[in-house]
Formats: C-alpha cells, sequence, structure tokens
C-alpha cells in the first residue's frame, strides 16, 4: 500500500474530518431549507457544493479501495 493510499484511508477515517465533512453538508442542507421560494440561485449554490463534497468523498473512497481490489485480483501470470 502506498503511503497516497494509506494517508487517504486514515483521513476518510479520521472522526473529526468525518464530523467537520457532516457539519459543512449539514448547515448547505440548512441553506436549502430555510431559503426562500424565489432563492433559486442560494439553493442551487448549496446544492452545487453539497454535490462537490460527495463527488470529493467518493473520490477519495475509490483511491482506497483501489489498494483492496489490486490486493485481491488474481495474478493470470
Amino acid at each position: 500500500m502506498s503511503n497516497k493510499v494509506a494517508s487517504i484511508i486514515t483521513i476518510l477515517n479520521d472522526e473529526h474530518f468525518q464530523a467537520v465533512i457532516k457539519e459543512i453538508t449539514d448547515n448547505h442542507l440548512q441553506t436549502i431549507i430555510n431559503s426562500n421560494q424565489t432563492d433559486y440561485e442560494v439553493r442551487e449554490q448549496a446544492y452545487n457544493r453539497i454535490a462537490c463534497i460527495n463527488e470529493l468523498i467518493t473520490t477519495l473512497e475509490g483511491i482506497a479501495k483501489t489498494s483492496d481490489i489490486k490486493s485481491k485480483r488474481w495474478n493470470i501470470f
């Protein structure tokens, strides 16, 4: 396992990192919930930020899983 993968796994498993990500996401959800009916741009911006956070986490999880997949695949040669 490379240092990059190990670092990413450590970050993803860190409870403080998870708490910060949850807090940021919750803040943006509250922005959407509490916005006025005409605040399309505010809701769209909050939605895009949540989508960005989700993409970041998914990318990090994919990198972390790549190591597991490589170690479990069959070696034909």
